[in-house]
C-alpha cells in the first residue's frame, strides 16, 4: 500500500508526463480491448444454443455445375434425415417473407421461417412463452405461429397474453404457441417461424428450395459425417440419375457459417490493435526512460544509504502497475463508446451483434493486457535505474551522466514504433486502394434517383397468376403518374440486395452446346420499364414491352455473362430457348410463364452486379414480368428528386389499391450499393484509424527522443555553436538523426509487411498485397511525419545560447 501512495504521489508531481502516458496506453488498450470484445463474441463464444458445436449447415454441391452451398430438395432432404448413421437429428427449414394483419388491419411485412416439426428440438433452443414444435406439429396438421423475441416486443408490447391469440399471417389465421428467448433467434432477423405442413413427398428433386441444418451424434467429427453423406448423396444420385447426377453433400459448422467473411477480417483488425498497443507501449517505455535519468540521483542515494534492490523493485514495478492502471481504466472506457461505434459502423452481416459487450471474459483480458504491459514498459527503465554503474550517478549530474546505452535503447523503441506503424500504414493503403477499386466497380445500372421497396401478395389478395400478374401491372401505373417519376419497373430479385436468386437448366431449340459445358442459368423475371428504371445499358436488340403479355409468345433478355458462356460470337438475337415453367416452393412460384412453352431472345443487356460486387456475373435469363407469376416483387422507382421523399406518395397509392398489402424494406439504391460495399468499408474506415494512430503515436516517439536528446546535448551544442558552428548545420544534424530513426524503422517495416501480406490477400479487390504504388505512398508519408516528429528539436537546437549552456554544465 505504501508502494502505491508514493507511485501516485510521483504521478501527481508529474501531470504532464502522467497525461500523456495515461493517455496513450489508454488508446492501445481501448482499440484492443474493442476488438477484442467483437472478437470473442463473434469468433470465441460458442453459439447460444444447446452444445452448439454439434450444429451443422448442410447444402448441396454440383461441381460439374458450378453449385457450391446449394438448397436441397424436400425429397432429397427426407433421404438425408433417414438414411445418415452419424446425425443425432436434421431438420429443414424456408426463410421466405409474410403479411402480418391484425385487428386493426394495419398489415406488416415479417420475416418468415416455415421448418419441419423437430427444427427447434434439433438447434437445441427453448421457448421464453409458451412452447415450440412437436411432433404432432409435421405434415397434415394445423398451421401454428412461434415469435421471435424483437417481433414480440416490436409487435406486442413484449404482453405475455399473445400465447394462444391469432395472427392472420397471408390472409389465414394462425395460433400463437410461443415465444422464442431473445438470444436463440436463427436465422437472424426472423419474426416468426411457422411449421411445415405438407409431406416432404412433394413436387420434383430438382425443386430445390430447402436449407437444412443438423445435430452431429455424439463424438462424431465433422469429416466422418462428410463421409457418410456424401454416401447417402451416391445412393440418391443412382436411384434418380436425371435429377441428382453430380449432386453431392457439403456442410460446415453452424458457427463458421454464420461467422462467414467476418472471420477474417475481425482478426486483422485484431492483429492491428496489438501493433498500436505495442507502439503504445514502447512511447511510454521511452517517456519513463528520459524519466529515469531524472531519477537516477534518487535511486543512487536510495542504495547507497542501504535501500535493498527487491525494495526499489518493488516500488518500480508498482509505479508501472498504477500507470498502466490509469491507462486501462481510461481504455475501458474508451472501449465501451469504441464498442457501441464498432457496432454502428460493422456490417449488418456481422453475427450475434446482440451478444457483443464487455464480459468476464473480456474484463479478465483487459486486466491480463494492464499487467503486461505495465511490465513490459516498465522494464527497460528498471533495468537502466538498477544498473550496477547507479553509483556514478551520485558524483555526477543526471544530465552529463546519461550513456549512450540509455539513448541506444530509446533510439531501438523509436526504430521498432515506426516499423510497426508501417506494417499498419501499408496495410490501410492497400485495404483504401482496394475499397476505391470496389467503388468504381461497374455494377451495370445506375443506383442514384432510384427507390426500390418490396411486395409480397398473399391469396386472399391475388388469388390466381393473372391477379398477380394485374395487380403489380395496376400499381406501377399508380405509381408513374406521380410527379417526378421518370420510369418504375419491378423485379423478383434485386442487383446486391442479398436476396434469393433461382438457377434452373435450360435448353436451346436450334443449338447444341459441348458435352462438358452446363446450361444452367439464373431466372429472373423483371417488369417492362425495369431495366429503363435501373439504366442498364442494351447491348443489342431490345427490353420488355407492355405487349409481352401471357397470351404473346415467349420472349427473353439475357445478360452478357450468358452470351460470352453459351453463344460467344455468333448472332444471339432470335436464339430459342425451350419450355423454362417451373415452381419452386410449396407457397408460390419463382417462375410461371403461363402457356408459353418456347421464348425467344429478343436483346442483350449490361451485367449487373447480383452476387456482391466482388463475385464475377452470372449467365441470367430476363423474363416479362407480364409473363411471370412470381408474388414477392421489387418495385424500382426512378425519380428526378430525392428518391426518398417519395416513400410517402408510393405508399398511398398502395393503400388506394389494397390496405392489406404491406410495403417494405423501402430504401435507395444507393443505400443498397452501399450495404455491399459495407464490410470493406467496415476493414478499411478502421484499419486507416489505426494506422493514423500509430503514425502520430511514432512522431510523437520520435520527438520526444530528439528533445530529449536536444535538452542532453544541450553543453555539446552550446560548444559547437561558441566555435562558431553554422546553425543550419547544427539543425541538419538534429534532423538526420530523425530521419535516420525513421529511415531504419521503415526499412524493417517494409520487411514486416511484405511478410505479412498474404494475411490482407482475402480482403483485398483489384490490387495486388505487393502494390509498389501503395508502398511508396506509405514511405513517402512515414518520411514526412518522421520529419514533422523531427523538426521542433532541431530548431530548438538552434536557439541553444552558447554562454548559458556552458554556464549550466
Amino acid at each position: 500500500m505504501q508502494n502505491t501512495k508514493y507511485a501516485l504521489r510521483i504521478l501527481v508531481k508529474n501531470p504532464l508526463f502522467s497525461l500523456v502516458a495515461v493517455f496513450t496506453l489508454a488508446l492501445g488498450v481501448g482499440a484492443t480491448t474493442a476488438i477484442y470484445t467483437v472478437v470473442e463474441a463473434v469468433l470465441l463464444e460458442p453459439l447460444p444454443f444447446e452444445e452448439s458445436r454439434e450444429l451443422t449447415t448442410l447444402w448441396t454441391r454440383n461441381d460439374e455445375q458450378n453449385q457450391d452451398r446449394y438448397m436441397v430438395s424436400p425429397m432429397d432432404f427426407d433421404d438425408w434425415r433417414t438414411q445418415n448413421a452419424t446425425f443425432e437429428s436434421m431438420a429443414a427449414y424456408w426463410p421466405t417473407t409474410g403479411t402480418v394483419t391484425e385487428v386493426d388491419t394495419d398489415p406488416r411485412r415479417v420475416k418468415v421461417v416455415y421448418t419441419t416439426e423437430d427444427f427447434f428440438s434439433v438447434m437445441g433452443a427453448s421457448p421464453l412463452l409458451g412452447r415450440t414444435f412437436t411432433a404432432d406439429d409435421g405434415p397434415g396438421s394445423t398451421q401454428i405461429a412461434i415469435l421471435s423475441h424483437a417481433f414480440w416486443q416490436r409487435r406486442f408490447g413484449a404482453d405475455p397474453g399473445v400465447i394462444g391469440q391469432a395472427i392472420t399471417l397471408d390472409g389465414q389465421p394462425i395460433e400463437v404457441v410461443g415465444v422464442i428467448r431473445r438470444e436463440l433467434t436463427f436465422p437472424e432477423d426472423t419474426d416468426l417461424w411457422t411449421n411445415m405442413t405438407w409431406s416432404m413427398q412433394i413436387q420434383s428433386r430438382e425443386a430445390r428450395w430447402m436449407s437444412a441444418v443438423g445435430r452431429l451424434a455424439e463424438g462424431t467429427d465433422l469429416q466422418t459425417a462428410r463421409a457418410d453423406m456424401a454416401a447417402v448423396a451416391d445412393r440418391v444420385a443412382q436411384q434418380n440419375p436425371e435429377s441428382n447426377r453430380g449432386w453431392t453433400v457439403s456442410m460446415a459448422r453452424l458457427q463458421d457459417e454464420m461467422v462467414g467473411d467476418s472471420r477474417a477480417a475481425l482478426l486483422v483488425l485484431l492483429g492491428a490493435t496489438a501493433l498500436i498497443l505495442l507502439i503504445a507501449c514502447a512511447n511510454v517505455a521511452n517517456l519513463l526512460l528520459s524519466r529515469s535519468e531524472v531519477r537516477a540521483r534518487e535511486i543512487a542515494i536510495r542504495v547507497a544509504f542501504g535501500a535493498r534492490r527487491t525494495d526499489l523493485i518493488r516500488q518500480l514495478v508498482t509505479e508501472s502497475l498504477v500507470l498502466a492502471a490509469a491507462g486501462g481504466l481510461l481504455g475501458l472506457a474508451l472501449a465501451h463508446v469504441g464498442v457501441r461505434a464498432l457496432l454502428a459502423l460493422a456490417p449488418v452481416s456481422l453475427p450475434q451483434a446482440v451478444q457483443v459487450g464487455v464480459d468476464g471474459t473480456v474484463l479478465a483480458v483487459v486486466v491480463s493486457l494492464v499487467v503486461l504491459t505495465g511490465l513490459i514498459f516498465g522494464l527497460a527503465p528498471m533495468i537502466r535505474l538498477l544498473s550496477p554503474q547507479v553509483h556514478d550517478t551520485i558524483r555526477h549530474d543526471a544530465r552529463s551522466s546519461a550513456g549512450g546505452r540509455s539513448r541506444r535503447l530509446q533510439n531501438a523503441f523509436v526504430v521498432g514504433q515506426f516499423a510497426l506503424a508501417l506494417m499498419l500504414v501499408v496495410g490501410a493503403g492497400l485495404l483504401v486502394r482496394s475499397f476505391q477499386n470496389l467503388r468504381s466497380i461497374d455494377t451495370g445500372f445506375v443506383p442514384t434517383g432510384l427507390l426500390t421497396a418490396e411486395l409480397d401478395l398473399a391469396t386472399s389478395v391475388a388469388e390466381d397468376d393473372m391477379d398477380v400478374i394485374g395487380f403489380y401491372e395496376q400499381f406501377q401505373r399508380q405509381i408513374a403518374e406521380l410527379p417526378g417519376v421518370q420510369a418504375v419497373g419491378d423485379a423478383s430479385t434485386l442487383p446486391l440486395a442479398e436476396a434469393l436468386d433461382y438457377a434452373q437448366e435450360f435448353r436451346f431449340l436450334s443449338r447444341t452446346l459441348p458435352a462438358d459445358l452446363e446450361p444452367r442459368v439464373f431466372l429472373r423475371p423483371v417488369g417492362p420499364g425495369f431495366f429503363e428504371a435501373m439504366r442498364t445499358p442494351i447491348i443489342e436488340g431490345r427490353t420488355f414491352e407492355s405487349t409481352d403479355r401471357v397470351d404473346g409468345p415467349g420472349v427473353v433478355v439475357v445478360n452478357e455473362a450468358f452470351v460470352r458462356r453459351f453463344i460467344g460470337n455468333d448472332p444471339v438475337i432470335g436464339e430459342r430457348i425451350g419450355d423454362m415453367r417451373m415452381r419452386y416452393g410449396p407457397l408460390g412460384a419463382i417462375h410461371v410463364a403461363g402457356g408459353i412453352e418456347e421464348s425467344e431472345i429478343v436483346g442483350v443487356i449490361r451485367d449487373m452486379k447480383y452476387d456482391g460486387l466482388r463475385a464475377d456475373p452470372v449467365p441470367a435469363l430476363y423474363f416479362s414480368g407480364l409473363q411471370s407469376s412470381v408474388r414477392r416483387r421489387t418495385i424500382v422507382v426512378r425519380t428526378l428528386g430525392d428518391p426518398v421523399a417519395l416513400e410517402p406518395q408510393v405508399r398511398r397509392a398502395l393503400r388506394d389499391m389494397n390496405p392489406n398489402v404491406a410495403l417494405t424494406n423501402v430504401r435507395s439504391m444507393q443505400e443498397v450499393l452501399a450495404g455491399a460495399q459495407s464490410r470493406d468499408r467496415f476493414s478499411t474506415l478502421l484499419l486507416s484509424l489505426f494506422g493514423i494512430i500509430a503514425l502520430v503515436l511514432a512522431s510523437v516517439g520520435v520527438y520526444g527522443v530528439l528533445s530529449y536528446s536536444v535538452e542532453q546535448r544541450t553543453n555539446e551544442l552550446g560548444i559547437r555553436l561558441a566555435l562558431g558552428a553554422d546553425r543550419d548545420r547544427v539543425r541538419r544534424m538534429v534532423l538526420f538523426d530523425g530521419v535516420r530513426l525513421v529511415a531504419i524503422g521503415a526499412a524493417l517495416g517494409l520487411i514486416g509487411a511484405v511478410a505479412l501480406s498474404g494475411v490482407l490477400a482475402s480482403q483485398l479487390y483489384g490490387v495486388a498485397a505487393i502494390d509498389p504504388l501503395v508502398y511508396a505512398a506509405v514511405l513517402a508519408t512515414l518520411l514526412t511525419a518522421g520529419l514533422a516528429g523531427s523538426y521542433l528539436p532541431a530548431w530548438r537546437a538552434t536557439r541553444v545560447d552558447p554562454l548559458i549552456a556552458m554556464r549550466a554544465d
